[in-house]
């Protein structure tokens, strides 16, 4: 549904080649590990849904239109994380960060589950460098999202090896 099922699979089958001591070493002092990348995916998706769920119940109707959330791969151009998903060091293992995951893809298709797409299309909130996305969208935007990611630990996995 949404690409997510997919997109998660091609998070997990990669994790699944790391170890957790490769999954915790930083290329550098100002990126990421692969185990803080995995964390920022757990706190975005759980943002999102917070933030779906709040415009399910408060949100007024409206049309947005929609945005090329298809180029959130590329890497080409950066983009700084919030602070709210910024990792703070909450997964201490490459196991916290499965359940973690797990825990959020639940809650989310638990959210959207039996929701007419309508309503999920005819609700909206912003996002940083997009502009307002409707609901379809911010959930398609969440595997857009982990795609970008996967590369990001791609990169880091090749630069510590």
């Amino acid at each position: 549904m949404y690409g997510l099922d997919d997109k998660r699979q091609e998070i997990l089958g990669f994790i699944d080649g790391i170890t957790n001591e490769q999954s915790q070493v930083k290329p550098d002092e100002e990126s990421w590990s692969m185990l803080e990348v995995l964390e920022h995916l757990y706190l975005m998706e759980q943002l999102v849904i917070y933030q779906i769920g709040k415009a399910l119940k408060e949100g007024d109707d409206q049309q947005v239109s929609e945005k090329p959330i298809h180029r959130t791969p590329d890497r080409s151009r950066k983009v700084a994380a919030p602070e709210a998903v910024q990792p703070k060091g909450e997964f201490k293992s490459l196991e916290d960060a499965r359940s973690g995951l797990a825990k959020s893809r639940e809650a989310t298709m638990f959210l959207i589950h039996n929701k007419d797409e309508e309503t999920l299309k005819n609700r909206a909130f912003p996002h940083p460098a997009f502009g307002d996305m409707n609901l379809v969208q911010w959930v398609e935007f969440i595997g857009w999202h982990e795609l970008r990611h996967l590369d990001q630990m791609k990169e880091v996995k090749e630069s510590i090896s």
